[in-house]
């Protein structure tokens, strides 16, 4: 009797036991639940900032102009055929002959590029593609290229033309892809365009990155502040002062109506006592990535809406394509009040001499020389004038003297052997200069020889403004005369976006200073890495990031053996820090590559591959370029869509593997 009592109440006390178990499980799944909610409310809650912030950046939300660029910036004008001084007849592509008489009218007018009936040609040579002629399309886009060979869009429609003929053609295709970056490069409105597009894309890039950082920083510090105000808020009067005085400083932002960049950075600076030796070096990189690169934005986007670089755009398209009343009404307004500018004087010289005008050519050549003596290219162009008016001994002359400066340069030397055959055609120097020409430039003297015209702009050679020439001219008079170093120091003192005028960087370098004094004189409260608990900077390890609080300090690192409840509490806290840190890190990583490794403080690889994506982003978004589109800018191919989607979706995967191969920053064993 005795045994079967004793053996119901160990039956009860087992039940009792399995449902004491079942119920704690129950729990736990509950408290799991819940956690799993809060985390996913806050990590909604931080991609919601953080989109915020991307579509308040990009003007989305406040709906405001890009940069200041006028309409009328890169935009290719049609003038009509009586306008350009030779008749354009209305011509169907189609017809071989006709286009063969006008690309030897064009050569006749000495010529290199000739735009408005390559896009003509383009646009027949797309249609007859489209309608399955990709023969013809082939052959039109050929001649397109013929028409303006430093022109990039024909050669991507040649290769998309070929692409459609035969599929297996890959090299020939990649080739002409290839022709077709080296024209973008070459083709002066076409490079400007596409390294400002760049430098747009890039800075505004590691602007967003370094916002989003300053985004993390708070997220991360800002509870922590707000936790020691709570802690130190007391009834005493010098409390209270302290306290409010912490608070209006967090408003600051909202006063002044600081733009969103310099709000993020005075809120990362307010909070320099809290964060880490390298967030504090990338917030001092942020303040001077912030200084630096709207102001060369704002700079540069001025400056390429302004009368210099128009001016140079149409010193570009008189020397290398056709020109029209409109682009010398300009070049000659400029020259109104620029009447020492050695470069459009040399420009106007070479209008007037391809129209026969050689009186109106010498004068401006001359005056170009007076202007700059070292000028080869006027020299060599003075004596094809001096040629065409059959003054022999002038053109020896000037040739000669741009020899002497510029001995290097085989067009000199044809140039001068043209004006000896005109004298006698066997001489020993006529065949000592034309050896010499061929030995410089084998490829420019063949094409010479094989022209068989009486016509002087293609019996002689005629130099022009090169394209590296006018990428010097520009950048000399984006810098100024100051210099470079003077724009770096003025920098400091531009207005910040504000409500206050005043405000300049310089003021935020000096909070940054005072705010760095003070962290050094004053404790600051810090987030255990393991558990997540304020904690101050006591318990390190041997580096900066693992400062711990007093619990895990004694459990994890000296491996002590405290009370069960207390390790059982403080290893379910560790889980569950580390569990929110992993979750968030990789939730938000799926909208924004990079953000986890910023997260879990791996700096390098956050910054580089958070910027990598914005890149890809902004790219998309500005998928037709910053700048006003033009005619060059509108013939995007399907080859630019398949190569950044493709490049993207590596890119975003790889990311996205890495980043969930990273193991939380503490481990424990179960």
């Amino acid at each position: 009797m005795k045994i079967r009592i004793c053996f119901r109440f160990r039956y009860l006390d087992f039940e009792f036991f399995h449902l004491q178990n079942r119920v704690w499980l129950r729990l736990c799944r509950v408290r799991g639940l819940l956690r799993d909610d809060l985390l996913m409310k806050k990590a909604a809650f931080i991609l919601i900032v953080l989109v915020f912030a991307l579509l308040y950046y990009t003007g989305i939300l406040t709906k405001k102009e890009r940069l200041p660029f006028s309409k009328e910036f890169f935009s290719i004008e049609s003038p009509s055929a009586a306008e350009r001084g030779w008749v354009l007849k209305k011509t169907s592509p189609e017809s071989k002959k006709e286009l063969d008489q006008l690309y030897q009218l064009k050569l006749d007018k000495g010529i290199r590029n000739f735009p408005i009936l390559s896009y003509l040609l383009i646009r027949e040579a797309e249609r007859a593609r489209r309608a399955g002629n990709v023969d013809q399309a082939v052959e039109l886009a050929s001649d397109a290229i013929k028409f303006s060979p430093d022109l990039p869009p024909p050669y991507f429609e040649l290769a998309q033309a070929r692409w459609d003929q035969n599929y297996f053609q890959v090299f020939e295709i990649v080739s002409i892809l290839f022709k077709g970056q080296m024209a973008r490069f070459r083709h002066f409105p076409s490079s400007l365009s596409l390294f400002y597009n760049i430098f747009y894309v890039v800075a505004n890039a590691i602007l967003l990155t370094f916002m989003i950082f300053g985004i993390v920083v708070m997220i991360k510090y800002l509870p922590l502040h707000f936790y020691n105000i709570r802690r130190t808020f007391t009834q005493e009067i010098s409390s209270l002062l302290i306290n409010s005085l912490k608070i209006v400083l967090l408003l600051i932002p909202f006063f002044l109506r600081l733009d969103m960049l310099w709000a993020i950075l005075f809120w990362s600076i307010l909070l320099w006592g809290y964060v880490t030796k390298w967030e504090k070096q990338l917030i001092l990189l942020f303040l001077i990535v912030l200084v630096y690169f709207p102001f060369f934005l704002r700079s540069s986007s001025s400056f390429l809406d302004g009368p210099s670089s128009d001016v140079i755009l149409r010193m570009y398209q008189a020397n290398h394509e056709d020109w029209d009343r409109g682009t010398l009404e300009k070049l000659q307004e400029w020259l109104s009040t620029q009447p020492e500018d050695p470069e459009v004087l040399f420009t106007l010289g070479l209008i007037e001499k391809r129209q026969g005008r050689y009186a109106q050519a010498e004068a401006f050549y001359k005056k170009a020389v007076q202007q700059n003596p070292k000028f080869s290219e006027v020299f060599s162009n003075l004596g094809n004038v001096y040629l065409a008016k059959r003054q022999i001994q002038a053109a020896e002359a000037s040739y000669q003297q741009a020899i002497d400066l510029d001995p290097t340069k085989g067009a000199y030397y044809y140039n001068l052997y043209r004006a000896y055959t005109q004298e006698t055609f066997l001489s020993s120097k006529t065949d000592k200069v034309f050896q010499k020409a061929r030995q410089l430039d084998p490829g420019l003297v063949e094409h010479y020889l094989t022209i068989d015209s009486p016509n002087i702009n293609r019996l002689v050679i005629d130099e022009v403004l090169s394209t590296e020439r006018l990428w010097k001219r520009l950048l000399s008079h984006f810098v100024g005369r100051e210099g470079f170093l003077f724009s770096l120091f003025k920098s400091w003192f531009e207005k910040i976006p504000s409500r206050v005028p005043l405000l300049v960087p310089l003021v935020f370098l000096g909070f940054l200073i005072g705010m760095s004094s003070y962290g050094q004189t004053k404790r600051f409260l810090i987030r255990c890495p393991m558990c997540g608990t304020p904690t101050y900077r006591v318990y390190a390890g041997t580096s900066e990031k693992e400062f711990s609080c007093f619990n895990c300090y004694r459990i994890f690192i000296q491996k002590e053996k405290l009370h069960p409840r207390i390790m059982g509490k403080k290893s379910h806290q560790l889980r569950s820090f580390q569990h929110e840190s992993q979750f968030v890190s990789r939730f938000l990583s799926l909208f924004f590559v990079g953000f986890g490794y910023l997260w879990k403080e791996h700096f390098i690889k956050g910054f580089i591959s958070l910027f990598v994506f914005l890149v890809f982003i902004l790219r998309f978004i500005y998928w037709k370029g910053v700048l006003p589109s033009s005619a060059v800018e509108l013939f995007l191919t399907p080859w630019d869509t398949v190569f950044w989607g493709g490049l993207f979706v590596i890119f975003y995967l790889l990311s996205l593997w890495r980043i969930h191969r990273l193991k939380p920053g503490f481990e424990i064993e179960k």
